[in-house]
């Protein structure tokens, strides 16, 4: 069995199939869609769950253009939430930023350890968009 089946069977199914594509990024760059970036950055700054969960998706939508909201997401990385929402739509709207989210690296690499395997996945996603040498080798046991 390889890692990726070993480690993430979920997306066998097809609802973890169809999340994966909505959410990983297939349209990688976002669409540049027009969004009010230092708006949405306000609204990552509060309380509302929901709402920072909207705003990750619109940032997400703007692609490349919503670079400016790099350092707010990379704070919703550290977010403590159990079901680990937060912490991955922050790296989705990071990863469809794309090389303009760089900075962010660093914070999600320590997300490959995070203990919600959509966070891990869609962090591998997002650091594959930003800067593929980033993303860690892979052991599939192949090689004993």
């Amino acid at each position: 069995m390889n890692y990726f089946t070993k480690h993430f069977r979920w997306t066998a199914s097809a609802a973890g199939f169809a999340l994966l594509l909505g959410v990983s990024g297939c349209n990688k760059g976002g669409g540049g869609a027009k969004v009010d970036v230092s708006a949405q950055v306000q609204i990552l700054k509060g309380s509302d769950k929901d709402a920072k969960v909207d705003a990750c998706v619109k940032l997400g939508e703007a692609g490349e253009s919503a670079g400016d909201a790099v350092p707010a997401l990379i704070e919703l990385l550290a977010d403590k939430g159990d079901d680990g929402l937060v912490r991955r739509m922050a790296a989705y709207a990071l990863g469809q930023i794309g090389p303009k989210a760089k900075a962010a690296v660093p914070v999600l690499k320590t997300l490959l350890g995070d203990p919600v395997r959509e966070v891990v996945t869609q962090t591998l996603v997002s650091l594959r968009a930003i800067d593929p040498s980033s993303v860690p080798k892979m052991d599939d046991g192949s090689a004993k």
